[in-house]
């Protein structure tokens, strides 16, 4: 895990995808539209983009067109038009300009995979990336491989898996290396902040998200592209009294709301980090109205939730909110998030209505989706303790699940577990797992 994050120039050349010829038009237009976006103008650089489409060129002999829909998609996904996005993204994938070529069809299904990412359905980006990134190295197409990194980054923290996430999010700072950069380099800069404060603790990330929001140019290519970023580093500092920091970011972003006041995506995200920096409890309600990201929107939900029930020890009106937010986060197989807000809800002696799967499905017989979850971790190298904190339990439950689990897999310590893990999670464990007792479907 880096130390820092690399601070972009405001005026760095942007990457642009290969049409290779000095003289070609689709290039010349879409240098401007990354321009236009990566200073904030963002339905400039929408209607550029949409000009590139259109454009003839004619003189470089690579399908440039393509490649502008690519782009533009992206940008529709950053503002959370994702209808609009998909619906290109598919057209690109099915023409038979694309189908002809396995480095196109790598390029729309790694874009396939971030707008299915910001539609909120994790399995489904999940596979879109695995498969993009596939293609890929085996075409040589290196180009868009940051999206599909970013995107498996991404979902596996959600549904925490923390060893897979942090494997993408060495892959992200490898892209950063050799300039395989297809979006601002805040996005990936966010990933590795997260992952920072999942795996190493939440000074390392506080220090990282400092970073972040003391930039004008990270915040503007945050805002621009991940509408819950800035509330989630306000929230970060906040919680460490670091205001100075979180108020100048959220400054800045109240400016560049103004100036795209018809970009909802935006305007939500400056309402949730302001709201939170304020303690609005208005605001907040106003922030889950507003937000178009799903998964944003089942933040603020949270952290409406958190507000209510302060110094509380039950709270119908909280629970309710946690319960929306729980409900949102599994549907889209967050399951870290849910396990946070179920935690929530124990905290006011609450138990949510309607019970969804909040923790990753074991697939080894006998044991429970909690069992299989804290397994996972401990064979991984984390503590009892690091892991209760991924699993927003108390250390002494990680500990009973973990002698149930030594029990029915027929290990006597983390070691032997962690030896034979990757065997029992693929279903080919020797006698150990072979003489695991099977629980009458079980589950937690």
């Amino acid at each position: 895990m880096v130390g820092h994050v690399r601070e972009p120039d405001a005026c760095e050349e942007p990457t642009l995808p290969p049409c290779v010829a000095l003289d070609c038009v689709t290039a010349g237009i879409l240098t401007r539209a990354h321009e236009r976006w990566h200073h904030g103008r963002l339905r400039e650089a929408i209607a550029l983009a949409e000009q590139a489409v259109e454009a003839d060129c004619g003189r470089c002999g690579r399908p440039c067109s393509v490649y502008a829909g690519l782009l533009l998609t992206l940008f529709l996904v950053g503002i959370r038009h994702v209808d609009e996005a998909a619906d290109l993204q598919r057209r690109l994938h099915a023409s038979p300009e694309v189908q002809d070529d396995l480095q196109l069809v790598a390029s729309t299904t790694l874009v396939g995979a971030k707008v299915a990412l910001a539609a909120g359905d994790y399995a489904d980006a999940a596979a879109l990336a695995e498969q993009g990134l596939r293609l890929a190295a085996e075409t040589g197409q290196t180009a868009w491989t940051p999206v599909g990194n970013l995107v498996l980054a991404t979902t596996t923290l959600r549904r925490g898996d923390l060893c897979a996430a942090l494997h993408y999010s060495a892959k992200l700072e490898e892209d950063a290396v050799f300039a395989r950069e297809m979006f601002p380099v805040g996005q990936s800069a966010w990933a590795i902040v997260q992952l920072s404060e999942a795996g190493k603790g939440r000074d390392k990330a506080v220090a990282l998200a400092r970073e972040l929001l003391g930039s004008q140019t990270f915040t503007r290519r945050l805002l621009v592209a991940e509408p819950a970023a800035v509330p989630w580093l306000v929230r970060l500092l906040l919680r460490v009294g670091e205001r100075g920091p979180a108020g100048a970011g959220v400054r800045f972003a109240e400016r560049l709301a103004a100036e795209n006041p018809d970009v909802d995506s935006i305007g939500a995200a400056v309402l949730h980090a302001a709201a939170l920096l304020e303690d609005d409890l208005d605001k907040l309600r106003r922030a889950a109205e507003s937000h178009t990201d799903p998964w944003a929107r089942a933040s603020v939900l949270e952290d409406i939730g958190v507000r209510l029930s302060a110094g509380q020890d039950e709270s119908p009106e909280a629970a309710g909110y946690f319960e929306r937010a729980m409900r949102a986060y599994t549907h889209m197989g967050s399951l870290r998030d849910a396990s946070r807000v179920m935690s929530r809800l124990r905290g006011i002696n609450a138990s949510p209505r309607s019970r969804g799967r909040c923790r990753p499905r074991s697939g080894i017989q006998g044991l429970t989706d909690t069992e299989y979850a804290v397994a996972k971790l401990v064979s991984q190298g984390l503590t009892n303790s690091e892991t209760a904190e991924q699993m927003f339990l108390s250390r002494h439950t990680v500990a009973f699940h973990l002698r149930r689990v030594f029990q029915k897999v027929g290990v006597k310590s983390r070691l032997e577990l962690a030896v034979m893990w990757n065997e029992l999670d693929t279903g080919s464990a020797g006698p150990a797992a072979d003489a695991a007792p099977v629980l009458s479907g079980s589950r937690t």
